[in-house]
Parts: C-alpha cells; sequence; structure tokens
C-alpha cells in the first residue's frame, strides 16, 4: 500500500480493488476484490516466530510483549502511515492463520500446476 498509494492518489495507477477483508483507510473509495468475487482475501501479512521447542512460557511472554508494542500509539502510527494495519495474536491465533494460509496457497499452486525450478 504505501508504494502503490502515491502512484494512484497522481493518477499514474488505477486500483481496481484491495485484497483485504474491508475497504483500507488509505483508499476508501477503492472496493475490496471480495465485493466482486465472494470469498476472495488475499493480504501481506508478517509475523514473528520462535525456534521449535522454545517454552510456551517463552512464546506467549513474547506474544503478550509485541502485542503491547504494536499498541503503543507511536508504532501504530508508524505502521499505519506506511499501510500497514497492525495487530497482535496469540501463538494459538497464528497458529491457525498460518495453516490457513498454507492451506489457501497450497491449494492455488496445486491448481495451477506450479512447480519449483
Amino acid at each position: 500500500m504505501a508504494a502503490s498509494r502515491p502512484h494512484i492518489r497522481a493518477g499514474k495507477l488505477k486500483a481496481l480493488g484491495v485484497g483485504s477483508e474491508k475497504r483500507h483507510p488509505f483508499l476508501p473509495d477503492v472496493p475490496t476484490m471480495s465485493e466482486a468475487l465472494p470469498g476472495f482475501f488475499s493480504v501481506a501479512w508478517f509475523g514473528l516466530v520462535a525456534p521449535p521447542r522454545t517454552p510456551p512460557e517463552i512464546v506467549n511472554l513474547l506474544s503478550a510483549a509485541i502485542a503491547d508494542i504494536l499498541k503503543q500509539p507511536d508504532v501504530a502510527k508508524t505502521l499505519t502511515d506506511m499501510g500497514a494495519s497492525p495487530y497482535g495474536s496469540t501463538p494459538g491465533e497464528m497458529g491457525v492463520f498460518t495453516r490457513q494460509e498454507a492451506e489457501r496457497w497450497g491449494n492455488v499452486i496445486l491448481a495451477a500446476g506450479v512447480k519449483a525450478d
């Protein structure tokens, strides 16, 4: 969003839709792709992971600290200004999300017949 928004505003690019579930605050007049293609969802996301077998107490402590950092006004504003939607989740929620993403994109890869070179 941060890279394309200036070009959209300058009229150099025309935004047809955003992949998020809701319209993006930077481009409120641009519809979501799911408004034309129900169920469509595709966003860039970032997550932090710990090495396998990291004790759950450490994982939970890190998760809580990161969620608190994302709530800090200066951090939230910086990320929002870049076009991101800061969101902290629990380790369990992140696990569910990553499994859903792996299944979603795994199915796309299989359906498209994509092969690794």
